[in-house]
């Protein structure tokens, strides 16, 4: 059983966040088939078992958008397969606690704090202003990937996927302070949008 079939079945989507289902019945049956039968390795460093990475799950999480850069800010050192494992055993991790679509879960995570607009410092005169300016997709994921890694570096869980995972599930649940930074930025925006230069055409 590949962890590739966790994101198989495809959930259909609801306007609002909060009528959203994460859980089917078929997960739940793979996700229990997979945590007793996938094979094991000690992990040299903690002492502890850990899930191999079969072939297709790397595949999946290199070329998936939003996992892929998704790992690539966790890697450090050049050690991708490291940070690879990190976002797996966090996904298997939420899959475990809610018993829902890890995938679905983290891309909806990123959509909640996910800005649609920026600002930038800019000269006026002798002052500096800042300047909205508005973010592509993968800017604005950028942002939402760095604001979830500084947060959940602050949680209190000991391993990396355990706060990673627990940071997901809190924005989700509403109790994140990303959201109210989120929130912050997007007030900066609005208080300076009359610094916003328009080009006039003639």
């Amino acid at each position: 059983m590949s962890f590739r079939s966790l994101f198989a079945t495809v959930l259909p989507r609801t306007s609002a966040f909060v009528s959203r289902s994460y859980v089917t019945k078929m997960q739940t049956k793979v996700m229990d088939t997979i945590l007793t039968t996938s094979p094991m390795e000690v992990n040299p460093l903690s002492g502890l078992p850990s899930p191999l990475i079969s072939a297709s799950d790397r595949q999946r999480l290199r070329n998936d958008p939003l996992l892929s850069q998704l790992v690539n800010m966790i890697m450090r050192d050049g050690k991708k397969m490291r940070a690879e494992r990190f976002v797996q055993t966090a996904l298997l991790d939420i899959r475990e606690h809610t018993n829902s679509d890890p995938y679905r879960l983290l891309s909806d995570a990123v959509d909640l704090v996910t800005p649609i607009m920026d600002t930038r410092s800019a000269r006026q005169g002798s002052k500096v202003i800042q300047v909205p300016r508005a973010l592509n997709l993968r800017q604005r994921r950028r942002r939402a990937i760095v604001w979830i890694l500084e947060t959940a570096a602050r949680r209190n869980e000991r391993q990396v996927h355990l706060r990673l995972s627990g940071e997901l599930q809190a924005i989700v649940n509403g109790t994140s302070t990303i959201l109210e930074k989120k929130l912050q930025l997007h007030k900066s925006v609005l208080a300076n949008r009359s610094n916003i230069r328009t080009t006039k055409r003639f």
